[in-house]
């Protein structure tokens, strides 16, 4: 089966993650980041983007973009060739330089675009690489926070008018805000997803149906639900485990395996959002998203 087309429209609003291959760093020093966000300068020009939020961190690549035209996957597929003949040439290497297909979902900016923007900010938190992210020059973070606008690479306008109408303001509300989010950064609470390929609710997906002229099909929470049941049955029949060692904290190979299984197959069949499975299997979100990250990586290196 091939890959689904993606979906896209004029005022298309997208959360793209730029993986390295093979879990290899995309940035070996600072003349690369400097020249990733020189390239991405470039587009934001050339094909009249909005650049809301980037992180640039060692292997991994955040951007909140918005498009003008329906036209990301012919953005991405110039951007990422161009990085990667430039780093190549760098660096005296060949091959890919990011890892399979980009991963984009689309987002319902008009109630989530300034979450996302803290969400993508406090990744240096996360991974561990900075305590103050708003001193990490390598993301838009300080731009947000600067007391009058000097970067000119970053929309920021439309997520600071939440704040206040001035500037200053803005900027020392936005800061507070990212010292709100330090306490649950290496947790946070997961943002609504639908299908993996949605951020936001059902409204907002009928929305993009009827945008992008895509039938999109979203599954009730009770057929979710019941479709997560017949998962798990069919998942302890097959491995012969029972409901208390599965949602345990049994650490045994066997039982870890399919209990990865199943988080996984609920994820990707039953359509159940990180939050809700966390739920079901006691554990954090954070930890689901790894476990499910790990397997959809571990799929792409062997395409």
């Amino acid at each position: 089966m091939g890959r689904p087309n993606r979906i896209q429209f004029a005022g298309a609003c997208y959360h793209i993650m730029l993986q390295g291959n093979n879990h290899r760093d995309v940035f070996l020093n600072t003349q690369d980041r400097r020249y990733f966000l020189m390239l991405l300068r470039g587009y934001r020009e050339r094909c009249e983007l909005k650049v809301y939020a980037y992180c640039l961190l060692n292997s991994y690549v955040h951007l909140l973009l918005e498009t003008s035209q329906p036209n990301l996957s012919r953005v991405m597929q110039g951007f990422n060739t161009s990085y990667t003949k430039y780093f190549n040439q760098a660096h005296n290497t060949a091959g890919h330089v990011f890892q399979g297909r980009y991963k984009a979902l689309l987002v319902d900016k008009e109630n989530y675009l300034l979450e996302l923007t803290r969400y993508i900010h406090l990744a240096p938190v996360r991974e561990g690489m900075q305590e103050k992210p708003w001193r990490y020059q390598w993301s838009s973070c300080p731009a947000y926070i600067e007391s009058e606008t000097k970067e000119s690479l970053v929309d920021s306008e439309q997520v600071l008018r939440h704040f206040a109408r001035g500037r200053l303001k803005q900027s020392v509300r936005y800061l507070q805000y990212i010292k709100e989010g330090l306490a649950t950064a290496k947790t946070p609470e997961e943002l609504p997803r639908i299908s993996n390929l949605f951020i936001g609710g059902k409204e907002f997906v009928q929305d993009v149906a009827k945008k992008s002229g895509t039938a999109i099909p979203v599954a009730d929470e009770g057929q979710g639900a019941a479709a997560a049941q017949a998962i798990l049955t069919e998942v302890m029949d097959k491995h012969g485990v029972d409901g208390e060692r599965l949602f345990g904290r049994v650490q045994w190979r066997e039982v870890a395996t399919v209990r990865k299984t199943a988080i996984y197959r609920i994820w990707k069949e039953a359509g159940l959002g990180v939050t809700e499975i966390s739920r079901m299997f006691n554990r954090t979100p954070s930890a689901v998203s790894q476990l499910i990250r790990s397997i959809e990586t571990s799929k792409v290196s062997k395409n």
